[in-house]
């Protein structure tokens, strides 16, 4: 049996080359610059960690929740493996300094939303969060305390925030390879481009659908990247898909947000694999 990398990269239809790009793209973080970059060098090593886990035994989402646990940020019972993934990007975070990791986190271009979580986590101290009104203040206090100093300024607090947040960009870097890993998506057709949107025919059980991917919003103040990244517009685009069938009996399903393009293709086609299994209807 083909292992998660292989999978995934089946699934995307992408080669090996190129498959830590597609899955920043559905992570919604951008890819890091090619050769032996020390940005590409994390990112690799949280692939191959999470690569060798057993398939069938995870979902989605379960090394974000796992890192989110161990932050204290959540009460629950994650998969073992799950947890051994999460405490390697720890690992992987933690030897890091305070100028690497602002080369980190400027390379995965965290946003403000991940470094207020961050924050969060970090004044957490491992007692739960109350979110209330004065956890939220010390957070924005502590996140923008970070973004106003250069990163020899930074405290001890200061430098877990940053790592915190790190923790949960990379978390969604792997449970992106997760998903795709046990997906098992149908390749459609596509027309257009993934500028103004795309568009694809299939048709199941003699029924012509038509699959239609656009952009849909423009990303939130809180999904902006705190340092400016260079390949990034001022403006990020979120997309959607929306499935709609022809007559004689119409109907229509869309789903998104999603962070990209490619992100929504991919969750599109694996939507015409579960309505041509009879799994789901419009």
């Amino acid at each position: 049996m083909a292992g998660r990398l292989t999978r995934a990269c089946t699934s995307l239809r992408v080669p090996a080359a190129e498959l830590l790009d597609a899955l920043c793209a559905l992570a919604g973080r951008p890819a890091p610059p090619f050769g032996p970059h020390p940005v590409r060098r994390v990112h690799g090593q949280v692939l191959q960690a999470v690569g060798s886990l057993p398939l069938g035994v995870l979902q989605p989402g379960d090394v974000s929740a796992a890192m989110d646990v161990r932050a204290g940020l959540l009460n629950a019972e994650v998969p073992a493996q799950a947890d051994a993934a999460a405490l390697c990007i720890r690992r992987t975070v933690d030897n890091l300094g305070p100028a690497e990791l602002w080369e980190l986190a400027r390379g995965t271009a965290v946003t403000r939303g991940d470094l207020m979580r961050g924050a969060a986590a970090t004044l957490a101290e491992g007692r739960p969060v109350n979110g209330d009104l004065l956890d939220e203040l010390a957070a924005h206090i502590l996140a923008e305390e970070v973004t106003e100093r250069s990163p020899c300024q930074w405290g001890r607090q200061h430098a877990d925030a940053v790592r915190a947040a790190l923790y949960r960009s990379l978390a969604d870097l792997a449970d992106a390879l997760l998903e795709v890993s046990e997906s098992t998506p149908t390749p459609l057709d596509w027309t257009g481009d993934d500028t103004s949107g795309r568009f694809a025919t299939p048709v199941i059980g003699g029924v012509t659908y038509g699959v239609l991917v656009q952009p849909t919003e423009t990303a939130t103040s809180a999904a902006e990247p705190v340092w400016h990244h260079p390949s990034l517009s001022a403006t990020h685009t979120a997309w959607q898909w929306r499935i709609a069938s022809g007559p004689p009996d119409p109907a229509s399903h869309g789903c998104g947000p999603f962070p990209s393009a490619l992100a929504a293709r991919h969750a599109a086609e694996c939507a015409i694999t579960a309505l041509a299994a009879g799994r789901c209807d419009l």
